[in-house]
Parts: structure tokens; C-alpha cells; sequence
């Protein structure tokens, strides 16, 4: 399982960012997935090491143009090359009707089989290696977080322990393979559990694009060895995220904190971000490493194989306190601890506060403060240890709060 980042940028394109999409290159199976297709992602895969003759399946995440006004084009030149049997979409309500329209008034004509399928949460795609899941997201449009999941494999026979024992070659080595109990001509009985490593987990992949914080972004992402997150704006403009309905560097840091996966990319940078601005894709790398340390930041270009089992990241998965919170972080790369400042506060009614409430009596950001909201709306808080599973970055121990 390979990816590619094809395009980084949110909204437009940038002389170093295109627009959103990203392919999962399956090289056992000479398949290509991508997930959204921007504007010029053809471009992209020309300028890549890619090949368009072995795109597959196409996983479109919402109908806003950065993610689909590239989809059409692709289709188009993958006709004209004559290398492709058949390709498979998968996308929103209306990504049909998209589709059509743009066949009807073109003129276009496609020589290979196109099937377009129009998701909802659950189960979009499962051949028994690969199984892809859906979760609807939260954004100002019907927008749907993708999950790739591979199948578990059977652990290695050991061959050479079944011959030592004078198990003959044939089916039978097919029935320990299996994990089945044998039985020889002469009696002896076998277990065939004895002879196989335990099963390797499967890799998994998710992406969540476009969206602010939300509940379902975690739990499609739970324990994944790769989320791919957008992170459109810095943690100081969450208020902006929240009113467009996007992602915050800390937001996507959150959701992968909660969901406990291994590696976090974020991707989806607003353009006010470049280089030259007063902040940087950089800061925003700060500030989800702050919660989230094994983060890492996409770019156009960027390749990376997801590894098997032992082979995975396992970076600090801690989740620190922000300076900003009374925490004081020590240096990236040298062992992560956090002091923080005792504080007393007036008690507050966590089910019933306001944004501006939290704000002032718990010391909180806004976009902690929002993020808390959001939550809320969906579930009322019981207990301290739930806010502080949830929200690890609030010194909760220091609070006076009521339930």
C-alpha cells in the first residue's frame, strides 16, 4: 500500500501545492485508487511516477470543485489512451448526476465500462483483500471520510518443522496452513496452529476531507497505521474553521489522538500558508506535534508505503499539554514531559457553559472551547475522566468542574 500526495493545496492551487487528491498504489494487484481528483490531478500523475492505465477505482469525498473539477479530464484522457477496461466511482448523491451532465454536454464518448456508485456510511467496496468504508463528515456540504482496510494475512508456515516430523508433502500441509488438526496413517495428530506465526494484521489507510472536528472522523479512523487529515487553517483561526466548517492543525491532531492511530499526515492547506506569509505549514506542524507528536506534513509528491506490523511507526504517542495551557513541552526528539502550572478556578457547569464561560473560567482556546461545544451537542459530559480522555490538553486536575 502505497501512497502519493497529488495535490496538498484547499481551494486553489499554488505554485507548489495543486489541489486536493491522493493515490493508493497496490502494486500486488497493479491497481491504482485515488481519492478526489482537483483540477490538473492528471497533470499531476503525468509529472509522477504513476500510471494512469492501472487507475481503478476513484473515491470522490464531496462535490466542492478543488476535490472534483480534475475528474473529468482524467476520464477523458484515459478513453483516449485506450489502456483501460473499466473504472469505478465512488462519491455523493448528485456525483452521478455531475457525471452525466458533463458525458451529455461534451459529447463525450468512453470506450471502457465507467460505474459510478453513490455511497452512505457503511460499506462501499469489498473484493476479500481490500474492504473500503465510508463515514459521513461535517462540513457545509454532504462530505464522506473514506477508510481502506486491508485483510488480515495467515502467519508464515514453517515448513521445515512439519518435514522434521515426517508429515508427508501434500494436502495436508494445506490443512495445517488452514490452522485444522491432521491426523497421520500412524496416529499421530497434529495441530496445525502449531505450525504457523500468529495472522499479520492488515494495513489501513483513512482520509477525512473536508471537515471540522467530529465524533465520526474518530471512530472511522480508530487504530489506523495512517490518517490522512486535512488542516486547512492554524489553531488560532479556529473560529474561521468553525464558521467554514473546516479543520484546524489541532483538530486533525485531536482526531488522531482519540482515534490512537500511528501516523498522522495533514494536507489541505489553505494557500495563506505559502511561502513568504507570517505563518507557514510549518507552524501548523508545531502545533499538532504539540498533541499529536508523530505527525508529519503532506506535499505534492511525497510518497510513503505503509509498513507491516513490527515495521510501524511507534513514535511518542503521548498527548502533551500546550504551552498555551500551562504546560511548558520540552524539546521535539528528546523525551516528551509536561510541568503543569496549578491553577484554582471558580466552578463551572460544564453541560451548561457557554463558549465565552469556558473560555475565561477553564483557561481554554477557542478552538478547545468549540470543540467541547460540538461535543456536547451530540452527548452531555458524566464524569472528569471522560474530559480528560477527550480533551487531554486542559489541566482538568486543577479545575473545579460540575457535571
Amino acid at each position: 500500500m502505497e501512497i502519493t500526495f497529488l495535490g496538498t493545496s484547499s481551494g486553489v492551487p499554488t505554485r507548489t501545492r495543486n489541489v486536493s487528491s491522493v493515490a493508493l498504489r497496490l502494486p500486488q494487484r497493479k491497481e491504482i485508487w485515488l481519492f478526489d481528483c482537483g483540477e490538473a490531478t492528471q497533470h499531476q500523475l503525468l509529472r509522477s511516477d504513476l500510471r494512469t492505465s492501472q487507475i481503478r477505482r476513484i473515491f470522490v469525498t464531496h462535490m466542492h470543485g478543488d476535490h472534483i473539477f480534475g475528474l473529468m479530464g482524467l476520464l477523458a484522457s484515459c478513453g483516449l489512451a485506450g489502456t483501460v477496461s473499466q473504472i469505478d466511482v465512488y462519491g455523493p448523491p448528485t456525483l452521478d448526476r455531475y457525471i452525466a451532465s458533463c458525458l451529455r454536454w461534451s459529447v463525450m464518448r468512453l470506450p471502457y465500462k465507467l460505474q459510478v456508485h453513490t455511497v452512505e456510511a457503511g460499506e462501499v467496496f469489498s473484493d476479500g483483500e481490500f474492504t473500503v468504508t465510508c463515514r459521513l463528515l461535517h462540513h457545509r456540504i454532504p462530505a464522506f471520510g473514506y477508510r481502506v482496510t486491508e485483510s488480515d494475512r495467515p502467519g508464515r508456515f514453517h515448513v521445515e518443522k512439519a518435514q522434521a516430523l515426517g508429515i508427508p508433502f501434500g494436502p495436508l500441509y494445506g490443512q495445517l496452513k488452514q490452522g485444522k488438526t491432521i491426523t497421520l496413517a500412524d496416529g499421530r495428530t497434529f495441530d496445525g496452529r502449531n505450525f504457523c506465526d500468529p495472522p499479520q494484521r492488515g494495513r489501513s489507510m483513512v482520509y477525512c476531507t473536508d471537515t471540522v472536528f467530529c465524533e465520526s472522523a474518530v471512530e472511522l479512523a480508530q487504530q489506523a497505521d495512517v490518517l490522512i487529515h486535512e488542516a486547512t487553517f492554524s489553531h488560532q483561526e479556529a473560529d474561521l474553521a468553525f464558521a467554514r466548517l473546516h479543520s484546524t492543525s489541532t483538530m486533525a491532531a485531536q482526531v488522531a489522538a482519540f482515534a490512537q492511530v500511528k501516523l498522522l499526515f495533514l494536507t489541505h492547506f489553505s494557500a495563506r500558508y505559502a511561502p513568504g506569509n507570517p505563518v507557514q505549514v510549518e507552524d501548523l506542524l508545531a502545533e499538532a506535534q504539540a498533541i499529536f507528536p508523530n505527525t508529519r506534513l503532506a506535499h505534492d509528491f511525497l510518497q510513503y508505503e505503509i509498513p507491516r506490523g513490527e515495521d510501524a511507526p511507534q513514535d511518542n504517542p503521548a498527548v502533551a499539554i500546550a504551552p498555551e495551557q500551562g504546560g511548558i513541552l520540552l524539546k521535539r526528539g528528546e523525551e516528551t514531559t509536561v510541568a503543569v502550572a496549578q491553577k484554582t478556578a471558580p466552578a463551572i457547569a460544564i453541560n451548561r457553559a457557554t463558549r465565552q464561560q469556558m473560555q475565561q473560567k477553564l483557561g481554554i482556546d477557542a478552538a478547545t472551547a468549540n470543540a467541547i461545544l460540538e461535543r456536547r451537542r451530540q452527548q452531555k459530559f458524566t464524569c472528569l475522566e471522560e474530559l480528560e480522555r477527550l480533551y487531554p490538553q486542559v489541566a482538568w486536575e486543577t479545575l473545579n468542574v460540575e457535571f
